[in-house]
């Protein structure tokens, strides 16, 4: 469920097409910020580019208002920052279950906004 509260204002701020745009943006970014998480996890990546990837992630989503994904990407970014090894392959997989879910889910909410 995303955050309505920043879907709204993010609404009121720019007007329902502008969002719209900059919700094609954020799910532009984090597709590729979300494949290089995957990437991360299929090849036993640099766990300093999947934090860079997790913080990005973390400020992208609470921007715009997939909260649920930024919580994961915040957790992500602590394991790394941790250097826990299981608990950073844990939350990455966790990361890539919810993030894409949480981004359409913030769209459609833009959408629904927006009328269509």
């Amino acid at each position: 469920m995303p955050d309505m509260d920043i879907i709204h204002q993010l609404a009121e701020d720019v007007g329902a097409a502008t969002a719209l745009k900059l919700m094609a943006i954020f799910k532009d970014d984090a597709d590729k910020r979300i494949q290089s998480v995957r990437n991360f996890l299929a090849n036993a990546g640099d766990v300093q580019d999947l934090r860079l990837q997790a913080h990005s992630l973390k400020g992208l989503c609470r921007t715009y208002g997939a909260a649920k994904g930024g919580d994961a990407a915040a957790e992500l970014q602590e394991a790394c920052d941790a250097g826990d090894a299981v608990n950073i392959q844990a939350k990455a997989q966790m990361l890539v279950s919810i993030v894409p879910d949480e981004v359409e889910a913030a769209i459609a909410a833009v959408r629904s906004l927006a009328g269509e």
